[in-house]
């Protein structure tokens, strides 16, 4: 698998390109923003975005896409349900968030499922707190945490959408993965999962006693 991180916009948003497994093509993770500097990317790289995936709803993650979806027609886009921002209706986050025009061929996706695109198997875990319908994404040794875990520490849970309680129960299920993953989180830098266990204040006090394998 092959990771290109670009990152994007006024919030410094990490969109993430995944690739190498079938020939010219690619999925996009939260396109924030610019999307001819991601059109001219993928151009020059002779790839072609076979879907967008978005980590959650707030603006800051997908303000590229109509854009692109009209460079690719019919560019389908895969968002939790609680979080899809609906066809024909403007969608408006609140707070900072200013009201953005709804996307196109939007496709809701649930806890659990498995998705099958540019060769890669996707599996969708959903970990509400900073939104309702925010996800993660477990695509082979990487682990799109958009904004739930960052590097030594957590999204807010202050947005319309946002719920403490459900914060946390989302991090004691990520502490339950078992295996290292590079973390893709949707700002700032890189990371490990085992590192996140080890350092991140607001894993460690569940990493005592996670068993399971999410998967």
């Amino acid at each position: 698998m092959e990771v290109q991180r670009l990152v994007l916009g006024i919030f410094n948003t990490n969109c993430y390109i995944i690739s190498g497994k079938s020939l010219g093509k690619c999925i996009l993770i939260d396109p924030a923003d610019d999307a001819e500097n991601i059109r001219k990317w993928l151009v020059q790289q002779n790839l072609v975005p076979e879907a967008i995936l978005l980590t959650h709803g707030h603006y800051d993650h997908f303000l590229a896409v109509p854009k692109l979806q009209a460079f690719w027609k019919e560019l389908p886009v895969y968002c939790h349900l609680l979080d899809c921002p609906m066809e024909k209706e403007e969608h408006d986050m609140g707070m900072v968030f200013p009201t953005v025009t709804a996307l196109s061929n939007v496709r809701g996706i649930e806890e659990g499922q498995k998705l099958w695109l540019a060769g890669f198997e996707i599996t969708v875990c959903h970990t509400p707190g900073h939104t309702k319908g925010s996800v993660l994404f477990l695509v082979e040794d990487g682990l799109f945490t958009g904004d739930t875990l960052f590097c030594n520490s957590i999204g807010r849970t202050d947005f319309p959408g946002g719920d403490d309680a459900q914060m946390h129960l989302s991090l004691r299920r990520i502490s339950e993965i078992k295996g290292d993953y590079n973390v893709y989180p949707g700002h700032e830098g890189l990371t490990t999962l085992s590192a996140e266990k080890k350092y991140n204040p607001y894993l460690q006090c569940f990493c005592k006693d996670s068993g399971r394998l999410y998967q």
